[in-house]
């Protein structure tokens, strides 16, 4: 349990979410900033957490089933989702030699200017539709699932993924408060204007870091399934 505990909350550290931190110092930037951003942060959290309950008692049973028959399924979901991490990681990496610069879409960034029980709702919203094309979100869910554990180890489990893959998030709110107050819009700005420099390449060499890291944990398993199906 412990070793899934930390491959759960490494995985949730991996997804790094560019545009949700991109987000932050402009939520932070506007009037009652922290508890807008604060806002849209527990709307992302709510949003992970019902959609991994829903991907680990739902896909995760389903999975279950089927690997009685495909002992390989699991393992091959996983190598899968590193090979998938992996060319998304070198994909990003080659847009940011080229001079790729991270932003949000503007339609997106006009979002923020709603009211709180709109901009939670716009949180939950966007948050949700990432996890569904999010490999690394869906390799996490199915690992949780395919396991057997009890709802609350479950819940648990899910509730850690959904916290650190909002860490880094969280912390640009944390070193926000922690900054004194005549330099904290110098301090969002030049973070902004590194994460615009920096962010696409910073996050394709996690992400190539993560795709082999899930190629070489997982592609054992999957050679062995197949081997001992043959």
């Amino acid at each position: 349990m412990i070793g899934l505990l930390g491959e759960v909350a490494g995985l949730g550290l991996a997804a790094v979410d560019v545009v949700g931190i991109v987000f932050m110092p402009i939520l932070l930037a506007q009037p009652r900033g922290l508890r807008r951003a604060l806002v849209f942060l527990a709307g992302s959290l709510v949003a992970l957490v019902a959609m991994g309950m829903v991907f680990t008692t739902g896909v995760g049973k389903v999975v279950v089933r089927l690997t009685h028959r495909m002992p390989w399924l699991v393992p091959g979901i996983e190598v899968a989702g590193g090979v998938i991490v992996l060319a998304l990681g070198a994909y990003m990496v080659v847009r940011a030699a080229r001079g790729a610069r991270t932003h949000a879409p503007d339609s997106l960034v006009q979002r923020l200017a709603l009211p709180e029980p709109l901009l939670f709702a716009f949180g939950a919203a966007l948050v949700a539709v990432q996890s569904v094309i999010d490999v690394v979100f869906v390799v996490a869910m199915v690992e949780i699932g395919t396991k057997g554990l009890a709802l609350v180890s479950v819940i648990g489990l899910v509730l850690t993924y959904a916290v650190t893959a909002l860490a880094i998030q969280a912390a640009v709110v944390v070193a926000y408060v922690a900054t004194p107050v005549e330099r904290r819009t110098q301090v969002m700005d030049a973070f902004t204007a590194w994460l615009t420099r920096s962010g696409e390449l910073w996050a394709g060499i996690i992400a190539l870091v993560l795709g082999v890291a899930l190629l070489g944990l997982t592609g054992p398993d999957l050679l062995a399934a197949l081997h001992h199906r043959h």
